[in-house]
């Protein structure tokens, strides 16, 4: 019952919906006010595994997948839910595991409905299965514990500033398949917030603090990212917005952020420490003083450049090391515009925008006039565009021509149904006024019906992305991605291929891709690949069969150049008539990364019965 991450058909992620003709669940009394309903899916069946990174064993084995509800006094006084499971995988059920995960979550509501509401949550999970890399590309395939555990009050008084506080923790731990490799992480989350309705003012307010320690592979590790990393922060800000005449609307807000990171070298032994903190202000207003003219003006101030860039890459709350544009960087803008609605379908726009700049020891001042022209009418129906011209000069020179523009298509030609997408920019501005990037997004798509009926289908999609500083070689970024499926309403085929190139930063234990960005230098490269297909079919009512493969295949470069390549094998067989199910599974799962190991298998087998009961 072990097996790992992989792409199953409709059909079989469909299963848990369709298997079990369920009757209603008794409910069970316990004293005058506890009210609960339980039940669960209890599987028994003969495991096997083998492989390089386990030892063998076979033999009979059991699992459970459960769940219980219930409330006390009343369901808008206290209701709960809780789902335990045990030993589950993907041999036989929808859970990640190469050996068999075990775990609980459970939620708590209390005073739902009143003035005081409330709620508590906790989970943990042993021996699931996750993945640690970049999001929608070849990554690394690790197993891992986790639990959290996360508490909610507010105050929603009539008349009063509403209050909403929060509190949660959590933390990880897991090792990536086949190595000794780690990825620990622990959180610590607090947040109050306020809103608050005076004199036609919308008033905001919150205040959060965060602590993060987390722990990254080493292999993954580049000077001066690093192995380990212990970050906390707070941020606070408030913000108001009024109506204005003319049916306009006038707002302001302000935020300050504070970092302060420590970096441990793994390898090296060393520890750099960095701190941001970054304040933030905006003011701005928009007027319609027509149906179809709308004007606006805005002027926004940004304190530590270097803080703001380094928290905004940041996915997680900890921001990416090695950002430095320079002690007293900062930024301030003002701008304005107008956009008029000439039709339904035809819009145009202009925004000028005035920059002052000071990063790097320098100052810097730059001017950005744009012109924008839309419509929304699809053109001999099949096109629609929007498109822009940016005029910039930086100090009154060094005049600069861009361009942006956005194409969609879509047409039925005799059944195909046909669409597609592009956008293209040119010498657009970035967060410094001396750095503009380029970028390309494209994708298309065809689907047909065919057959009696039209219940066979078939459809194809490609896409694809560049980007990149246009004074920065090197930093250029891409990816495509292919996909096609075809089938029926009991048969699926489908099959994938993706790839990348580019270069990423490792912030608080996630790798992340890394958009053009100035003052960036230190990031890891990487380039990879993936393809895999499966297929699922229902050949007769309740039964299932479907099966898939995968394979994703990388290089990475940090402080030593990997080669890596994962595969896995799936297959499955699944028959269910009421609530009783006849249950087979087969994978084999295969990880190899060649800084840090030669590749590890595991080959896992299963076949059972399982059953669905009310327990009360």
């Amino acid at each position: 019952m072990k097996v790992a991450k992989c792409i199953i058909g409709p059909a079989v992620l469909m299963m848990s919906q369709i298997m079990y003709s369920q009757a209603p669940a008794p409910s069970l009394t316990v004293g005058e006010n506890t009210h609960l309903n339980a039940g669960g899916i209890v599987t028994v069946g003969y495991a096997g595994d083998y492989g390089d990174a386990i030892p063998s064993d076979h033999g009979l084995n059991w699992g459970l997948n459960g769940t219980m509800s219930g409330y006390y006094y009343n369901p808008n006084f206290l209701n709960f839910t809780v789902t335990p499971y045990y030993n589950q995988s993907r041999n036989d059920s929808e859970f990640q595991s190469l050996t068999g995960a075990s775990g609980v979550n459970g939620t708590a509501n209390f005073f739902t409905g009143s003035n005081f509401p409330g709620s508590v949550n906790y989970h943990f999970d042993r021996n699931s299965t996750g993945t640690f890399g970049l999001a929608g590309q070849p990554n690394f395939t690790t197993i891992g514990d986790s639990q959290g555990f996360g508490i909610n009050w507010s105050a929603l008084l009539p008349d009063w500033p509403t209050l909403s506080v929060g509190y949660s923790q959590g933390g990880g731990h897991s090792n990536i398949y086949g190595t000794s490799e780690e990825a620990n992480s622990d959180s610590k989350l607090f947040n109050v917030r306020s809103t608050y309705g005076l004199a036609g003012f919308n008033l905001n307010g919150f205040y959060t603090h965060l602590s993060l320690n987390s722990q990254s592979p080493e292999f993954l590790t580049s000077e001066p990212q690093t192995a380990a990393q212990d970050s906390s922060g707070q941020s606070m800000g408030v913000s108001a917005t009024h109506s204005l005449p003319l049916q306009g609307t006038f707002f302001t807000n302000y935020n300050r952020s504070t970092v302060d990171s420590n970096y441990s070298d793994g390898l090296a032994g060393g520890t750099n420490s960095s701190s941001y903190t970054t304040d933030q202000e905006n003011v701005g207003a928009t007027i319609h003083p027509t149906l179809k003219l709308s004007l606006s003006g805005n002027e926004s101030y940004t304190g530590d450049l270097s803080g703001y860039l380094a928290q905004s890459l940041s996915t997680n709350g900890a921001p990416v090391p090695g950002i430095n544009l320079g002690g007293g960087s900062h930024s301030l803008t003002m701008g304005g515009g107008a956009g008029y609605q000439f039709t339904n379908n035809l819009s145009s726009s202009a925004q000028a925008t005035h920059y002052d700049q000071f990063f790097f020891g320098k100052d810097y001042s730059g001017t950005f006039v744009s012109g924008t022209l839309s419509y929304g009418k699809r053109l001999l129906n099949m096109f629609t565009f929007s498109a822009s011209v940016i005029d910039s000069s930086i100090d009154e020179q060094n005049n600069a021509l861009g361009f942006v523009g956005n194409v969609n298509y879509f047409h039925r030609i005799k059944g195909w149904e046909t669409s597609g997408q592009f956008s293209y920019a040119q010498n657009v501005q970035t967060l410094l006024v001396t750095y503009t990037a380029s970028y390309y997004n494209y994708s298309a798509s065809i689907h047909r019906r065919f057959g009696d009926g039209g219940r066979w289908h078939w459809s194809g999609a490609f896409g694809g992305s560049h980007s990149g500083l246009s004074q920065a070689p090197g930093t250029n970024n891409h990816s495509e991605s292919y996909s096609t499926s075809f089938g029926n309403p009991r048969f699926t085929a489908q099959g994938t291929y993706t790839q990348a190139v580019g270069a990423s930063l490792m912030g608080g234990g996630i790798l992340q891709g890394l958009p053009p960005t100035p003052g960036v230098t230190d990031f890891i490269l990487y380039n990879g690949r993936s393809y895999g297909g499966g297929i699922s079919g229902t050949p007769i009512p309740r039964l299932v069969i479907a099966a898939t493969y995968n394979r994703a295949l990388s290089n990475t470069l940090a402080q030593v150049s990997s080669h890596n390549d994962t595969q896995i094998y799936n297959a499955q067989l699944q028959y269910h008539l009421r609530r009783i199910g006849l249950q087979a599974g087969f994978t084999r799962f295969t990880q190899g990364i060649s800084a840090v190991g030669t590749p590890a298998s595991t080959t896992s087998y299963f076949v059972g019965f399982s059953r669905w009961f009310n327990f009360f």
